[in-house]
């Protein structure tokens, strides 16, 4: 049966223990928070800024020791989850941040706020990719969280806004 690249993220979070995640709602990535709203176990925690929620997601890791999860949108909405990233990674929490996207088509094109994440995150996380296509996620998932987890750092996940409803097959 085929899953959607949103719900093969939140299956996997959730079956990594994960049970809550912090962010703010943004066009980019609804299909990922609707997949958390419909997970028995696993709750969206809204919070007012991204910078918040990654402080947040920090937070949660280093008292628990489990893997925090935070999430930021499209341009803005991912350059503001920094600071607390930037915390996450001095104090060794493990943290995934899944960061919104333009669409595929747009990227590289100066689409309005697209920001290159990877170059943005390349001295705060251990691992860092974006997802082009729904059959590179679970491998890109499994070394992001992995990376995170096993060096005890920052991993970003970003997924471009048309991909969230795309499905994988098998």
């Amino acid at each position: 049966m085929a899953r959607t690249v949103a719900r093969v993220i939140v299956d996997a979070l959730s079956e990594l223990g994960v049970r809550q995640v912090f962010g703010v709602v943004g066009d980019a990535l609804n299909p990922v928070t609707d997949a958390i709203r419909t997970t028995d176990g696993l709750e969206w925690v809204g919070c007012r800024h991204e910078e918040a929620a990654a402080f947040a997601a920090r937070a949660q890791s280093q008292l628990s020791g489990t893997l925090g999860v935070c999430m930021g949108t499209v341009g803005p909405g991912s350059v503001h989850l920094l600071n607390g990233l930037y915390d996450a990674a001095k104090s060794h929490a493990p943290v995934l941040a899944i960061a919104g996207q333009v669409p595929l088509a747009e990227l590289g094109s100066d689409y309005f706020q697209e920001v290159d994440n990877d170059a943005l995150f390349s001295d705060v996380a251990v691992f860092r990719a974006t997802v082009t296509s729904p059959g590179q996620l679970p491998q890109m998932l499994e070394t992001a969280v992995r990376t995170a987890l096993g060096r005890k750092g920052v991993a970003v996940l970003t997924v471009p806004g048309d991909l969230g409803d795309q499905e994988l097959t098998a």
